[in-house]
């Protein structure tokens, strides 16, 4: 961009070449240096000329308007790598939570199983009703569909893996057993919020953006603005013939300053600059929007790292709490004060929490 408006302000350069063949007839004259006749000829025109402008105050700002698009396009490039990182990560954390769900699936499907055995053979010693072991089938039954759904969003996961890197991978770096969850540095909304508007590269485009616009309302004003401009002509003319016998070899150069004022062009000038002036007030109006809209961003994902924070540490807590109540209903369940839908609600809370947990982190 920048180039391009550079070279509208640096000399221009033409070479020409013309080859023209002449017939001439002469029907009557009054001159009588003419008499009658006719003739014929070819005439060969070389040319260059050399343009240098001096002041366009259009091109000065359309070479400003370049600066601002390069920035724009900087801003855009950088927040689009930003955003392929966020989709990778989103990816990847997408293929670590099915693999997740499958575990958890598969760790239930083996504690129902479990529950399963032990209510049969509880029925065949006469401890338990054939109620608790139909319970532990259907439970058993809808875990193992479960445990298929999870297997399909596995797949699916490492398809969007393959999608995003070319490669079908397999195994997948689990995250740490123990990671630090670091609050926000500073601990205020208001302080990231302010951060986000200075920084954010989607407000740098717009801001860019109404740059382009601003300069846009200046170049098309220069419409009404003159132009001066140096220009040298070379011209070798060779004619062959002419109606007065012989030929010529003719050689200029002319030397010149163009100065040209606009007057009138039918009102398109005019026009431009309203049309300019119109799409400079929808730049700001966008640039307020996305102000408010990274405001709100900015102010959401502190608050939701806040409570993630929470979350995931009342979790963990509510793990080791849901642990120890689903000991506490099988050993019930053993002695007679428990059912055996009381230990299979406990398992499945138990797994869901786990599942939670995972996907807090």
């Amino acid at each position: 961009s920048v180039p391009q408006a550079k070279a509208r302000l640096f000399p221009d350069l033409r070479l020409s070449y013309e080859h023209l063949d002449t017939e001439q007839d002469i029907k009557s004259s009054d001159n009588t240096v003419f008499g009658s006749g006719s003739t014929s000829f070819p005439t060969k025109t070389f040319g260059a000329v050399l343009t240098q402008p001096i002041f366009r105050f259009g091109e000065w700002q359309a070479l400003k308007q370049s600066h601002a698009k390069v920035s724009q396009a900087v801003a855009d490039l950088t927040a689009a790598r930003q955003r392929h990182l966020l989709r990778v990560s989103q990816i990847y954390l997408g293929g670590l939570a099915a693999e997740d769900d499958l575990e958890f699936a598969r760790a239930e499907r083996a504690a129902v199983e479990s529950q399963l055995n032990l209510a049969a053979r509880r029925r065949q010693s006469g401890l338990a009703t054939r109620t608790d072991e139909y319970d532990a089938q259907a439970r058993f039954s809808l875990i193992v569909s479960n445990e298929i759904e999870a297997e399909n969003r596995l797949d699916d996961a490492r398809q969007a893996l393959l999608v995003t890197s070319g490669q079908l991978i397999e195994e997948l770096d689990p995250l740490s057993a123990e990671i630090t969850l670091a609050l926000p540095d500073p601990a205020t909304a208001e302080a990231w919020v302010s951060r986000s508007i200075e920084q954010n590269l989607l407000l740098e485009a717009r801001r860019q953006a109404v740059e382009i616009a601003e300069r846009e309302i200046r170049r098309q004003k220069s419409g009404h603005y003159p132009t001066l401009d140096l220009v040298l002509r070379l011209d070798d003319r060779d004619t062959e013939g002419s109606l007065f016998g012989g030929g010529s070899q003719v050689e200029t150069a002319d030397i010149a300053v163009q100065f040209n004022l606009p007057l009138f062009q039918g009102g398109g000038t005019r026009s431009r600059v309203r049309q300019a002036t119109f799409e400079y007030s929808q730049a700001r109006q966008e640039l307020r929007l996305e102000q408010y809209q990274v405001s709100r961003e900015a102010r959401s994902s502190f608050l939701g790292v806040i409570s993630g924070v929470s979350k995931v540490q009342a979790l963990d807590d509510a793990v080791t709490a849901q642990q120890s109540a689903l000991e506490s209903k099988r050993r019930g369940y053993q002695s007679g004060i428990n059912t055996a839908l009381h230990v299979l609600d406990a398992e499945r809370d138990l797994y869901l929490i786990k599942r939670d947990y995972a996907q807090a982190r």
